[in-house]
């Protein structure tokens, strides 16, 4: 009876193990968690700030750190340290603050994580952060150091390149042009308009993207989904930011501003055109289980009703074209809605319509 409950044992164990091996994107995390923000952090965005003192103080006094590598030297650095410790001390005035940046030393950098509950990245460029903390895929020291605040419950927040690095992998370069007709992989030195780079890896279930209905970057993570071999891909536009739960695997939506959730499950590429593609709004207060969504392969979007498109127009100069973008995804969301269209002045197009609940189906092409 022992020895067959200790074969079970060890057969289960290696089920467990292989499971784990061969799906790398659904792997679990013990604890932690990401807030992400996609860009304009404004002080007075107070559902951002709480949430993430909140997370910061779970096991007391609240220790952050502010990581400036992915901003240019100089006067910048010093605005964005004065800012963002201003704006943490308004909504929690006893947090202590510290900052690290991309002089600051390997053993100071690992000692202040390790004393730290949470860390701010700011905006900038996301290869600076690549380039300091995990170049070539190098698992640093400073990196084991994150994955060890994660692990003790500790939070890390991510605004614009800050939201572009937490992945497995992000974008460098490229608008969304270049990104349908050149899509490149990582390694690929040639192609000069779209451009890859393994990210941060801290998310484990997405790629994210940052300024996402502002700079209608929705092609981009199409291909970016595409070239990786992610399923799901997070855009989150400025003034809007998600909470993802590294335990649960739950994002939530933190902020007026929506954010959008794609899944990429049953993408089909036709020369430039990508389909297949659902998407739905993150809006706040939503809780969607991205682990859930990998464990279950979902059924095929709902096929393109044969309705003449309804076009959203993008807003003239001067006003805000985070209307457009958004705007036809809150359209096609509709049951019964038919196709919605918009083209787009760098030559490509959009077309969405109702899917499931509260899912959008879609497809992208160059004009």
């Amino acid at each position: 009876m022992i020895l067959s409950k200790l074969l079970f044992r060890l057969g289960l164990c290696a089920a467990l193990f292989l499971v784990s091996c061969q799906s790398p994107n659904i792997r679990r995390e013990k604890a932690g968690h990401l807030l992400i923000v996609g860009g304009g952090l404004d002080d007075d965005l107070r559902g951002v700030y709480e949430c993430f003192l909140k997370l910061a103080s779970a096991k007391g006094k609240p220790r952050v750190l502010i990581a400036t590598a992915a901003t240019e030297q100089g006067a910048e650095v010093k605005s964005e340290i004065v800012g963002k410790t201003s704006a943490l001390r308004a909504w929690s005035p006893d947090v202590q603050v510290g900052v690290i940046t991309r002089e600051t030393s390997t053993e100071e950098t690992v000692e202040a994580i390790d004393n730290a509950t949470g860390i701010l990245f700011t905006g900038g460029s996301q290869a600076r952060i690549i380039q300091r903390y995990r170049p070539n895929e190098r698992e640093t020291p400073e990196w084991h150091a994150m994955k060890r605040l994660l692990a003790r419950g500790g939070v890390i927040a991510g605004c614009s390149a800050g939201d572009a690095m937490m992945g497995e992998f992000m974008v460098l370069h490229g608008d969304n042009t270049g990104a349908l007709v050149a899509p490149a992989m990582p390694k690929d030195e040639t192609v000069v308009d779209f451009k890859m780079s393994h990210g941060m890896a801290l998310l484990p279930w997405a790629i994210s993207e940052s300024h996402f209905f502002e700079r209608d970057r929705l092609a981009r993570l199409v291909v970016m989904l595409e070239s990786a071999g992610n399923r799901l891909g997070i855009g989150v536009g400025e003034d809007a930011a998600v909470h993802v739960d590294l335990a649960t695997g739950d994002l939530i939506g933190l902020t007026p501003a929506d954010s959008l959730l794609v899944d990429a499950s049953h993408l089909e590429t036709e020369g430039q055109m990508r389909s297949g593609l659902r998407a739905r709004l993150v809006r706040q207060g939503d809780r969607i289980c991205l682990r859930r969504l990998l464990d279950k392969k979902p059924p095929p979007p709902t096929a393109k009703p044969p309705d003449t498109p309804s076009t959203i127009h993008i807003t003239s100069p001067g006003q805000n074209r985070q209307l457009a973008l958004w705007r036809l995804f809150m359209n096609a969301r509709r049951p019964g809605s038919g196709v919605w269209e918009m083209h787009f002045k760098e030559g490509w197009k959009l077309q969405a319509w109702p899917d499931n609940k509260r899912w959008v189906a879609f497809e992208v092409s160059p004009e």
